[in-house]
């Protein structure tokens, strides 16, 4: 099903674009209104999904023209909106004949199971294609709508002026700001599956130690453990069944959720903060020995914090229980470190993370784990 979207901010779009098409649907975009009315007359999308505030022609506007199209009029029209909280614009919104009003930001999961949802019933055509708007006295519509435009404006001016006087108080909270934005996708993450709960924490956690220990700064430090909570952000692209079958993955279903490295850094790629951090989440599952993926890379053809990774990565799974399997423990991941370094794993980074794990562990344990295998809680 082809989805028309339309936002004037192009970071919205591409964030919108990603989780629509991560879920199978081709997506059309269109920067304002006026673009959006153009588009859909020539490509008759199955849903538009549309910002309320955009120059040329707002969200509003769009609507009206739509609803007031008869080759149009029945495709089901969402606003998605950071813009408003007033119980009124969102009456005015469902007045015009949209089927729902979204406020901005939601979780990528509840999103597209309303989209699901609202496609299904038209696909039932058990929802009413009732022409509200066109059913508006068009002087009473231009009123209500001017009437909308100023407190739109006025709200616009609000918020600018707030805006400023948060950048004066301090840079700060644009940081928090990007910090809750990173912890909101890591708990998007964590909600799809009971498997996925705590990882990325834990490999940002393991990740920060062998950083240290080798001495690497704060701010590589600050790098790395964003780039290891990111680091599976792909899977959220996967069917829910890769991650809770409680058998062996098939070929056929590891090849795909190999795909989780790629997804991750596609999703990411176009966020310019996060930049910087997209070859690492591409690339963790690569090996010294060039038999990893996606692209087979060996040895410093891996980025540093991507051979980082993949040691934080593997010890987590070793160590963490799966749906298919509890988890080998401590003592397997200790053995399979010594046994694998130079080929999978980089064996600086090896030794550096035995260090860390000889001052958590008693060396003679982690020496008694090597020689006896098995699982050490």
């Amino acid at each position: 099903m082809r989805i028309l979207i339309v936002d004037d901010n192009p970071d919205s779009r591409i964030i919108l674009r990603k989780t629509l098409e991560s879920d199978g649907y081709t997506v059309i975009d269109a920067s304002n209104g006026a673009e959006a009315l153009k588009v859909a007359r020539e490509l008759l999308p199955d849903m538009i999904i549309s910002d309320i505030l955009m120059p040329v022609m707002d969200g509003f506007q769009l609507c009206r023209e739509c609803k007031s199209d008869e080759r149009l009029r029945d495709i089901p029209f969402i606003f998605y909106s950071a813009a408003y909280t007033d119980k009124k614009d969102e009456e005015f919104g469902l007045s015009m004949g949209a089927e729902r009003f979204i406020l901005k930001p939601m979780n990528p999961f509840c999103f597209l199971e309303i989209i699901e949802n609202i496609l299904k019933e038209y696909e039932k055509e058990t929802v009413p294609r009732v022409n509200i708007a066109g059913g508006k006295d068009e002087g009473v519509f231009l009123r209500e709508y001017n009437e909308r435009l100023i407190m739109q404006l006025e709200k616009k001016v609000a918020d600018l002026e707030e805006s400023n006087k948060a950048l004066s108080r301090s840079e700060g909270e644009l940081k928090d700001l990007f910090e809750s934005f990173v912890r909101t996708m890591v708990n998007a993450l964590d909600a799809k599956s009971r498997w996925t709960r705590g990882h990325s924490e834990r490999v940002a956690a393991y990740s920060e130690q062998i950083a240290a220990e080798i001495g690497l700064d704060g701010k590589e430090i600050k790098n790395l453990r964003l780039a290891a909570l990111l680091h599976d952000i792909g899977k959220i692209g996967l069917r829910d069944y890769l991650l809770d079958k409680e058998s062996p993955l098939t070929d056929e279903e590891f090849e795909a959720a190999k795909k989780h490295a790629v997804l991750g850094a596609e999703i990411l790629e176009d966020i310019k903060q996060l930049k910087h951090i997209t070859p690492s989440i591409r690339h963790h599952h690569e090996r010294i020995d060039g038999k990893g993926y996606p692209d087979g890379l060996k040895g410093d053809e891996i980025n540093l914090y991507a051979r980082i990774l993949h040691v934080a990565d593997s010890f987590d799974s070793m160590t963490a229980d799966r749906p298919y399997r509890r988890a080998p423990g401590v003592k397997y991941a200790v053995s399979e470190f010594r046994k694998h370094a130079g080929r999978q794993f980089e064996p600086r980074l090896v030794k550096a993370f035995l260090r860390v794990l000889s001052r958590k562990y008693h060396v003679t344990d982690i020496d008694k784990a090597v020689r006896s295998g098995g699982r050490k809680d």
